[in-house]
């Protein structure tokens, strides 16, 4: 059905987004603003404590910030009551008082047609039903008999059977008065080569009724009882009622299923779907005779966030796998994935029910490996990877693959987990956290990396133009060792250079190698305190009484001289950073991957930079109302009045776009390079317990170089220097006067 031009704006006009998702959710009064249309919840499409499920009833939209489900009214209601798009339209008109618009007479035949054909199909049911119990029915039901399937189950499934011969359901329908048109429309016969009436198109086959969301019956499946027929499983061609690519198999049953368990199943064929729905997996759909296609993908996915695909235990089932990956790859969105349940080797559903019984598959079900999973096994299963070429040959493999996902979020996290299968394959077996351990297989740090943000500042997915080479070994595209979320399994909680050692030890080795603290030369010794005799800093007791210094100020130890680590020179970038954005958010926009994988090292941070990302696109002129409202009146404040912030560019130039464009590319490029080198040392570190070679030491050259460059401020370069062809800079200054002097030379003789 076709609506008419501005009925869904009118729609989503009348209908209040608040009230129709408030049905579902608790607003979070503190965070709402329900005068402004601003209202916050908890997610109801996944389980969270906080409310990061926004509403902004003014557009008309919402969306979550932890799952990132998103869409207007009608999609909420899709979502929520497990409907299609005309039924949702139909809930909100009623709610809303608006009368469904009138079909327009060409479209109302088509719907009269339509309907014809669905009464033509439900009698051709009832005679392939009545065929089944008659003496030609015979062996049919002996098939079924040894299949599994019981008297209720035969009915449950309106199983049924189509007799040999040519004309068995041309005659009984003709004989009931129906068209032979509408035989024909329907897909029951077929009009014959020789000049006689049409044929049936279902011979000596056992049928199985194909109906559509709404219970219609739209086609016909059979299956040959003769072992000879060429074709042993024959749909319905398509018709007006039927589109095989459009279709499931149980698709209404299996979605009011899902609806109550969360769970779908994917089989191959009817006999699966039908023994799985038996043994009480009711939630279970098969596509028609062919390869999932995109429309049946998006159809399972409005079932499920998740299904899972049951697998046939031998090569076919698993090509057909592998086929459905690379279609789902560039669909994948948050929340909207795939897992594989495959079968023991030469089995089936059906076969593992009939055999060990649903217990059996439920087995199967609880180990169903996720698409990365199949994607990396796809790639390197019965293969060897013992030189650098075919190493590359993998990475550009799954680089090719990676790169069709659109969602940088998931594409991000599947360049993390294939890093880290890399990892083991190449390593011995072994998993970048036992690398961080020295292979021990221990977490020597049980505490969590501050360094690491799981959350959406955390980017292994992110490889920018221009990737100056600081690769932490694998770079398939997605994944940059500068990242700065991206721990590369290096955990820096572990420093394997002063491990404590038992006491009276001196200048011993620690078992991770590294020199212990034991008793130093003339310093402070681990096993006294200040109290007993022992200096707390290997020199002379601190100042007392009227003579001792002054204590520093707060200013002082937070400064960046006092700090002096890398850690300060990381928190002074992000605060540039902020500060930035914060007074010109024209250039967010242009930068905002940078800002989602910014890992702030404090949580001050990482408050103002959530803020950002989520006020300062859509609403840029609320976004400092926002944060003094959320952070507090003096977080902007605090933030601007901080040495090296108050003397950038963007203060003293704020809303400047240029300005602010060099400032940030600058920044994010330090941020960066920095990281990346660390992310080499941490390496390199574990490459030289192995077998070191010219490569570690190149890799860590290029590192250095990348940060030296990028440390180097750029923008100053291009102020004050050109580069020469052999990568020399070249002051201009001096080149102008060198050129003006050349020009006083005279070199006429005389």
């Amino acid at each position: 059905m076709s609506l008419p031009p501005g009925f869904l704006d009118e729609l989503r006009t009348r209908v209040s987004l608040t009230q129709v998702v408030g049905r579902k959710v608790m607003w979070d009064q503190r965070k709402s603003n329900q005068g402004k249309g601003d209202m916050w919840a908890p997610c109801p499409f996944h389980h969270e404590k906080s409310a990061s499920f926004h509403v902004d009833d003014r557009k008309g939209f919402y969306y979550c910030f932890g799952c990132h489900a998103k869409g207007d009214a009608l999609k909420f209601v899709q979502e929520t009551e497990n409907v299609g798009f005309m039924e949702a339209v139909q809930i909100l008109a009623q709610e809303a008082g608006m009368e469904m618009p009138a079909r327009d007479p060409k479209a109302q035949q088509k719907q009269d047609h339509r309907t014809q054909l669905a009464e033509v199909m439900e009698q051709a049911v009832r005679f392939f039903r009545l065929q089944l119990n008659t003496r030609a029915g015979e062996g049919a039901r002996s098939y079924l008999a040894r299949r599994g399937l019981s008297g209720p189950a035969l009915e449950r499934w309106e199983i049924g059977f189509a007799p040999e011969g040519w004309q068995n359901l041309w005659d009984a329908l003709r004989g009931k008065g129906v068209p032979e048109e509408l035989i024909m429309g329907a897909g029951l016969a077929k009009p014959s080569n020789k000049g006689g009436k049409p044929y049936d198109t279902f011979r000596n086959r056992i049928m199985f009724p194909i109906r559509d969301a709404r219970g219609r019956a739209i086609a016909f499946g059979g299956r040959a009882m003769d072992p000879r027929d060429n074709a042993k499983y024959l749909n319905s061609p398509e018709t007006a009622l039927f589109d095989k690519g459009r279709s499931l198999y149980n698709h209404g049953p299996a979605r009011t299923a899902s609806g109550k368990s969360g769970q779908l199943l994917v089989a191959e064929g009817y006999m699966d779907v039908i023994a799985l729905a038996e043994g009480g997996f009711d939630a279970a759909v098969a596509p028609l005779g062919t390869a999932i296609t995109e429309n049946q993908l998006q159809m399972l996915w409005r079932i499920a966030d998740e299904p899972i695909i049951a697998l046939d235990g031998d090569t076919a089932g698993l090509r057909a796998a592998m086929r459905l990956i690379d279609l789902a790859l560039p669909l994948l969105e948050a929340g909207k994935s795939l897992r594989f349940a495959v079968m023991p080797e030469g089995k089936d559903p059906d076969d593992l029910i009939r055999s060990d019984g649903p217990e059996a598959v439920q087995a199967v079900l609880d180990q169903a490996m996720p698409m990365v999973r199949l994607l990396w096994q796809r790639e390197t299963e019965g293969k060897v990877f013992d030189s650098p070429e075919r190493k590359a040959a993998l990475d550009k493999a799954l680089r090719e693959k990676v790169r069709l996902i659109r969602d940088p979020s998931i594409r991000r996290h599947y360049g993390e987990d294939l890093q880290d299968l890399r990892w083991q394959l190449f390593r011995g077996g072994r998993s970048r956290d036992d690398a961080a351990g020295g292979g021990l297989g221990v977490d020597l740090d049980p505490a969590p990396d501050p360094g690491f943000d799981p959350g959406p500042s955390f980017d292994a997915g992110f490889a920018p133009a221009g990737d100056p080479g600081y690769d932490t070994g694998f770079d398939a595209g997605y994944d940059v060792g500068s990242d700065s979320g991206f721990d590369p399994g290096y955990d820096r909680g572990f420093d394997p250079g002063y491990d404590k050692i038992p006491a009276g030890t001196s200048g011993t080795t620690s078992p991770s190698g590294g020199q212990g603290y034991g008793k130093i030369q003339g310093g402070y010794s681990a096993g006294k305190s200040r109290k007993s005799g022992g200096f707390r800093d290997g020199a002379r007791m601190p100042w007392r009484g009227k003579n001792a210094p002054p204590q520093p100020l707060e200013t002082t130890r937070n400064s960046l001289l006092a700090g002096g680590s890398d850690e300060s020179l990381v928190r002074v970038r992000e605060a540039v950073i902020l500060a930035t954005v914060i007074t010109t958010p024209a250039v967010i926009t242009k930068y905002e991957v940078n800002l989602e994988r910014m890992a702030c090292i404090g949580s001050d941070h990482a408050v103002l930079r959530d803020l950002v990302l989520r006020y300062g696109v859509d609403a840029p002129e609320q976004l400092k109302d926002e944060i003094a409202n959320v952070a507090g009146a003096h977080a902007l404040e605090n933030l601007f009045a901080l040495r090296h912030v108050a003397i950038s560019p963007c203060l003293r130039r704020p809303g400047d776009v240029e300005t602010a464009s060099l400032t940030l590319a600058e920044e994010f490029a330090k941020l960066e390079a920095s990281r990346g080198l660390d992310a080499e040392l941490a390496e390199a570190e574990e490459d030289l317990d192995g077998l070191a070679d010219e490569a570690v030491t190149w890799r860590l050259g290029q590192a250095a170089e990348a940060r030296n460059k990028a440390v180097r401020s750029e923008n100053e370069d291009r102020a004050q220097y050109d580069v020469g062809e052999n990568g020399a800079r070249l002051n201009r200054d001096e080149r102008d006067a060198f050129g003006a002097l050349l020009e006083r030379i005279g070199y006429s003789k005389k």
